[in-house]
């Protein structure tokens, strides 16, 4: 006699065949995350291996554009004795010699005459326009003198204060201690650690601001001087404390062209004197001239949606004893290079992966320029948000 199924009991066979289907389902579960996994790391490997495959084609590039340009800078100051404006023609040097890029790459050169600039390597003589340039940017006089008296601390070999700078004594109590520079800035943002910058011209998370980047690009912490007449700006010349309304009003109209006018002449002089004789005597309280001597090139290459940046601060005195004087302080120079990189500079590898030299002589042989500074991948400038401008 059958006895009729009980309900609510399960049977032994589908109890079974349940865990078995459970036991199939975690087992598909971890497969598939094994897979997943898998596949996201094989696809980062893949593109990081692409990444660098690409920079290092784009570097090619960027150097074989940085080796056209200087051979195209030395047949201007070849031809016209030295180098005085972009108005000369090398301001597209790449167009000049007929460079050709790959298929699908587009090369940019930009240049900035740090001869334009208010020369920092000028240390306590420069002083006097540091005090009217932080006025102009519209500091407070004590902030002023906090921020001329630290800069000059941070940049003098003593470790003697000013009246509101500080030096290491004074660092070695902060919060995370660290000394004081006593050297010309590397990079204008390390002085992020210096007293009263770090407020007024950085943001609490160390980026610089408004105000920082307006100074930044007044100032050169590559050329001594003299400050080249062709290419300073209005700003820049007004900031000397040199000129007088109406002469800054006669310098610019010996520019027409800077205010969208007919050019007249050349463009440039190549002589104070024939600048003189354009625009009347010029001040003697600060140096002056008319030439190129310190330049940064900035090579830009992109492919798609990568990019690879050169930076290079050139030295274009030829002459031996700056050539001698570059060669013993290099960190080491030696024949060739990597491919597409300039003979004899082999630069140093930072841990951030930048390469970079210092005065580091490129084959007097081949190129009658010093290279000061290499740099790969520059970073963008980052000015911190605010709510409200802080540009004068």
């Amino acid at each position: 006699m059958t006895h009729p199924p009980v309900h609510g009991v399960t049977s032994p066979r589908r109890r079974k065949r349940g865990s078995v289907l459970l036991l199939v389902l975690v087992i598909v579960v971890i497969a598939a995350a094994a897979i997943i996994s898998f596949t996201e790391r094989a696809m980062t490997e893949i593109s990081s291996e692409g990444y660098y495959v690409q920079r290092e084609r784009l570097r090619v590039d960027a150097y074989s554009a940085l080796e056209t340009t200087l051979a195209v800078l030395n047949d201007f100051k070849t031809i016209d004795g030295a180098l005085y404006s972009p108005e000369q023609g090398w301001s597209d040097p790449l167009g000049y010699a007929g460079y050709q890029p790959r298929e699908g790459v587009q090369v940019s050169v930009d240049f900035t005459d740090e001869n334009s600039r208010l020369p920092l390597l000028a240390g306590d003589s420069a002083e006097p326009w540091l005090l009217v340039l932080f006025t102009d940017l519209g500091f407070q006089s004590d902030e002023i003198q906090v921020l001329t008296d630290t800069l000059l601390d941070w940049i003098d070999a003593d470790d003697n204060p000013r009246l509101l700078g500080a030096e290491s004594e004074e660092y070695l109590r902060d919060d995370i201690p660290h000394t004081a520079a006593n050297r010309m800035p590397t990079r204008l943002e390390e002085l992020s650690g210096a007293v009263g910058w770090r407020s007024l011209m950085f943001d609490d998370a160390g980026r610089p601001n408004g105000r920082f980047e307006s100074f930044k690009q007044l100032v050169s912490v590559y050329s001594p001087g003299p400050i080249n007449l062709n290419t300073a700006s209005e700003s820049v010349l007004r900031a000397t404390g040199a000129f007088s309304d109406p002469e800054l009003a006669a310098l610019e109209g010996a520019f027409p062209e800077r205010q969208g006018k007919p050019q007249q002449g050349k463009g440039y002089y190549t002589s104070l004197t024939e600048l003189s004789d354009a625009v009347g005597s010029l001040p003697t309280s600060m140096r002056f001239g008319v030439k190129v001597e310190v330049l940064t090139v900035v090579v830009t290459v992109k492919e798609g949606d990568a990019e690879f940046r050169l930076r290079a601060v050139v030295r274009v005195d030829s002459s031996s004893a700056s050539r001698t004087a570059a060669r013993s302080q290099s960190p080491g120079t030696g024949p060739g290079g990597q491919p597409g990189q300039p003979a004899g500079n082999q630069g140093t590898r930072s841990s951030n992966g930048t390469s970079t030299a210092t005065s580091t002589t490129v084959g007097s042989d081949e190129y009658p320029f010093t290279i000061v500074e290499l740099v790969e991948d520059p970073p963008a400038s980052t000015i911190a948000p605010t709510s409200t401008s802080q540009n004068p």
